[in-house]
C-alpha cells in the first residue's frame, strides 16, 4: 500500500526533472549560438580589415612604382 504513493511521487517527479534539466540546455545552446555569431562577425571584420590593408598597401606600391613624368622640355620664345 504504501508503495503506490511513492510511486506516483516518482512519476510526478520525472516531468519536474526533465523541465529542470531542459531548461540550462537550451540555455546553453543560446550562449553557444551566441558565440558562434561573435566568432563569425570577429572573423568577418577580421577578414575585411586586412583586405583593406592589402588594398592600402597594393595602392601605394603601384605609386611608388609609377615613374613621374618627365618634364618637358622648356619652350624658349625668341624675343621681337
Amino acid at each position: 500500500m504504501r508503495a503506490a504513493p511513492l510511486a506516483v511521487l516518482a512519476l510526478l517527479a520525472l516531468p519536474a526533472a526533465a523541465q529542470a534539466q531542459g531548461l540550462p540546455s537550451s540555455n546553453l545552446n543560446s550562449i553557444n549560438n551566441s558565440l558562434s555569431q561573435q566568432s563569425q562577425t570577429r572573423q568577418l571584420r577580421q577578414q575585411q580589415q586586412s583586405d583593406t590593408a592589402n588594398s592600402r598597401m597594393q595602392i601605394r606600391r603601384n605609386e611608388m612604382s609609377r615613374q613621374n613624368p618627365t618634364p618637358a622640355p622648356a619652350i624658349v620664345v625668341p624675343k621681337r
